[in-house]
């Protein structure tokens, strides 16, 4: 309550699952955060539907990839380039 309470727009980057209790708090968290109207931004390496994929218990996230579609908007960010690999100079 306290973060919705001062946070309008929440940004998060590399957005990814890799375990069981990181799903289920994320859950959790996105739930309350969409409930008090805070709008949430990620950046991420997989799309929804690929999140904690192959996880423990991952029938108990697709709520909150379902959520995730249902809220979020999914830009990809194609390029015939990798940026990541140009390196400096």
């Amino acid at each position: 309550q306290r973060v919705a309470k001062k946070t309008r727009v929440l940004c998060l980057d590399e957005f990814q699952v890799t375990d069981v209790a990181d799903a289920m708090i994320i859950r959790r968290l996105l739930d309350q955060l969409w409930e008090r109207g805070v709008t949430i931004v990620t950046t991420s390496n997989r799309e929804p539907d690929e999140l904690y994929k192959n996880g423990l218990n991952r029938v108990q996230f697709l709520p909150c990839i379902e959520a995730i579609k249902a809220r979020c908007v999914v830009h990809p960010m194609e390029s015939v380039r990798d940026y990541r690999l140009t390196g400096r100079g």
